[in-house]
């Protein structure tokens, strides 16, 4: 289905949220989007941004290498803590939101026209300013900063 969507309406940049590891990323009902060394030649001449565990290991690579303008992914699992509450509703989640909302930075910045390395740099800036006001909050949610950190230093862009 990716594939067909790419070949009829030709988008500049890709944005994929699902799950992966390091060969591939997978969306709605496990369907495998791309695999390392098979389709990621279809992300050619694109900005890739792909949140999804491990997807920048070797997978965020091989699209490079297979000819995409730029790539950015993580190196690690990306995680988040959550309110079992919230689960519907995550940019409301005082747990999941800050960790959302530097992710989507990334992808705010792409829309808005900015390289690969220009919408990383604009995620950096969003988790250092989520990690100073977690860290001088009078929150005692440690997990909150700790997943920051974790996605902020498992955010690649090749």
């Amino acid at each position: 289905m990716v594939e067909s969507y790419l070949a009829k309406k030709d988008p500049d940049i890709v944005i994929l949220n699902g799950h992966g590891d390091e060969t591939c990323v997978v969306g709605q009902d496990g369907e495998k989007l791309f695999i390392l060394g098979q389709n990621t030649h279809l992300l050619k001449g694109r900005e890739v941004y792909i949140r999804a565990c491990r997807a920048g290991r070797q997978l965020g690579p091989d699209i490079i290498k297979a000819g995409a303008s730029g790539f950015i992914g993580y190196i690690q699992n990306f995680i988040f803590p959550y309110d079992k509450d919230s689960i519907q509703r995550p940019l409301e989640d005082e747990y999941a939101k800050p960790n959302l909302e530097c992710s989507n930075q990334v992808a705010r910045s792409l829309l808005k026209g900015n390289p690969a390395q220009m919408a990383h740099q604009d995620g950096m800036r969003m988790f250092r300013k989520k990690l100073d006001e977690t860290m001088t909050s009078n929150s005692r949610n440690s997990a909150v900063a700790t997943c920051l950190l974790w996605n902020m230093t498992s955010q690649i862009a090749l």
